[in-house]
């Protein structure tokens, strides 16, 4: 899952083998995401949940970060907010609009 660390200039996280970084004035809102997984196997089925971060940068890309817990989603949310407190956080429709906009 994401090993993501927040710095005062920056969001550092590593991509398969590549390390790589998001300078945090780039950043233009980041939200929480729960996604449902069923599986069906040979014995039975299989369900479980996916909890995501996902930013948005100010050129329209985003970046995913996967965890294990909502807790552990929720916590590189809350540092991504005190390291950058004018960053749109959460998906409201006044977010999405701001998204839009841009």
């Amino acid at each position: 899952m994401a090993n993501v660390k927040v710095t005062e200039e920056k969001i550092l996280y590593r991509k398969m083998l590549k390390a790589c970084e998001i300078p945090l004035q780039d950043l233009q809102w980041a939200y929480l995401q729960k996604q449902a997984v069923e599986s069906r196997l040979c014995c039975g089925s299989y369900s479980s949940e996916i909890d995501r971060v996902i930013v948005v940068l100010k050129d329209g890309k985003k970046e995913m970060f996967q965890f294990e817990s909502m807790e552990e989603a929720k916590e590189l949310l809350s540092r991504l907010q005190e390291a950058k407190p004018e960053l749109a956080v959460g998906y409201t429709p006044e977010n999405r609009a701001l998204y839009e906009s841009r």
